[in-house]
Order: structure tokens, then sequence, then C-alpha cells
């Protein structure tokens, strides 16, 4: 049988006319009704008994029905699963994370990333010599660092500024500082950048003041991320990104300090190559990534 035609029939059969058929099937009254008279010559069999007032299936035609209408809809089904199956994105996302930005935020988000695709596997990397892209060997390098290079493209995700904080076992052992200029009797966790330790530049939150300090280099790192673990260990104050030290604070691992004074600020963009297309994968990739961000944050960032 022409499984097309039987489908006709069966549309017909259930809307009751050949009109309403037509605006079903999208398809001329003419058309349908040739293709139904072609599905009786070739069952030599009436299917369908016509009269100016109504339109109702004969004895073959309810047969026919019975017999198809379920297998139709099967085919139907199948089609349909196979055509979603086909559109579900897969492939490899290849992606480079800031450091210190794991626990908290990159490694909860890829583990839901993929049970919403678990077709699309990801790579994840926190070594950036500023090549991957380029290269090839990375679709999207995430950075809290701003690069300036006309073969990438840099999309801004989230801003957020910086925070003095301390554990409360630190704080347990002194006063709290009630000035920036008191650090400079505190343990201070300090970052060198280039060879050399930087400042902390604060300003009033009133916008009147503002005091800049040196402090100390008697604990010197070279990435947040070892800043973190020793303020959190208790071996003394420190500056952190808000996006960093946010989840610590709500946990009761840090304390923020000096909450009148503001430190500079930052922001977390995703770098991708420029002017070439993001494959399927790394698309999905980045989209679900700016809404998780926008859900899964519920601290303050400025």
């Amino acid at each position: 049988m022409d499984l097309n035609a039987v489908n006709i029939f069966i549309s017909v059969a259930e809307t009751g006319s050949l009109s309403a058929a037509s605006r079903k099937l999208d398809l001329p009254v003419s058309t349908i009704s040739r293709r139904i008279q072609a599905l009786e010559k070739q069952l030599e069999a009436r299917l369908l008994e016509r009269s100016t007032r109504r339109m109702r299936l004969t004895i073959a035609g309810e047969d026919l029905y019975d017999s198809c209408a379920s297998a139709i809809m099967s085919l139907k089904d199948a089609e349909a699963n196979l055509s979603c199956s086909r559109d579900l994105p897969s492939g490899l996302v290849r992606v480079v994370i800031p450091q210190g930005y794991s626990k908290h935020l990159f490694l909860p988000l890829v583990r839901r990333f993929r049970r919403h695709y678990p077709d699309i596997a990801v790579s994840v990397s926190n070594h950036y010599d500023g090549n991957e892209l380029i290269s090839g060997t990375a679709d999207i390098v995430f950075s809290t660092e701003h690069q300036e290079d006309h073969r990438t493209t840099s999309v801004t995700l989230l801003n957020y500024a910086h925070q003095l904080v301390a554990s409360p076992e630190y704080i347990g052992q002194a006063s709290e500082p009630k000035l920036p200029e008191d650090l400079l009797h505190y343990d201070c966790l300090t970052l060198k950048n280039g060879g050399k330790s930087l400042a902390w530049q604060f300003d009033n939150r009133d916008g009147k003041n503002w005091s800049k300090i040196s402090p100390q280099e008697e604990i010197v790192f070279s990435c947040y991320s070892l800043i973190r673990e020793a303020a959190v260990a208790g071996m003394g104050i420190a500056v952190l990104p808000t996006l960093m030290a946010g989840p610590l604070i709500q946990d009761g691992s840090l304390t923020p300090l000096l909450d009148d004074w503001r430190l500079g600020k930052g922001s977390l963009s995703a770098m991708i190559p420029a002017h070439q297309q993001l494959p399927r994968a790394a698309r999905v990739f980045m989209d679900y990534t700016e809404e998780y961000l926008s859900s899964v944050i519920n601290w303050p960032l400025v």
C-alpha cells in the first residue's frame, strides 16, 4: 500500500471530511480526493461513502482504519524520536578555566551541564599560555585577566569587586583593623605580579577618602588560589575577588573586613577565536554558562 495515501485516509476518517483533512494536512481537497480514489483502486474496495450532507466509512474503510491507525502513529513517533535524537548537540568542548575557581564555580557548572547534555564531552584545563585558542587546542578560555589580542574576541560574563578577608581564627587572635593603615601591623597575604607585589588601594564608600598601602612582603603568593587557601588556613589578611571569596564567606570560612572601604574591580570573561564560528558543542556550552552564572551566584559581587 501507499503509506502516504493511507495517512491521508486516516486523517479523513479522524476529521470527518475531506475539507477538514485538507486543513490539517495543508493539502488541496482535490489532491486528497485523488489519493483516496487511488487507494481504493489499489485495494479494490470502497473505503468512503460520500453524500452531499455527510461522509462515513464503509465496512472496508473501518477495517482499514482499525488495522492501520496505530501503525501509522507508531511510525510518526519513531520519526519524531529520530528527529529529536539528530537534533541533540554532541561532540567535544575544550575549555580553560582560571585557577582558584574550580571548586565553587566551574566544576559544579560542568557537572550540571553534563546532566543536560550527556552527548557533549567536556575537556577542562587551567593552563593557558596565550596560544591555546590560536593553535586550536581550546574552544573557550575563561579568564579574570584582561587580555587584548586581535585574534580573539572577549565576552564579559560578569563584573566583581575585591574584598578584604581573613579567617575567624586569625581575627580571633587580634582585634579587627579599623582603617586601611592598620593593616601595616597585620600579617598580609600579598600577590606578586611580574616580580612586584601589588599595592592595596582603598576607596571609602562615601567617595570622599582613599588610601593606598603597600603591605610588608612577608608572605607572598603568585596567584589568588594560593592566597585563598592561606587565608582559610588562618595565615593572615588577604584581598580576594568577591567571585572567589563569596562562597567562603557564606560558609563561615572567611570573614569580610573594612566593609566601609572598597578595593579594585575585575571581570570574568570568555575568550573565543575571532572571525571563526564556534563548533556547536562550544556554542551550547557558552550559552549554558551565561545562564548558569546568572542563576547560581547568590552572593554580592560588587
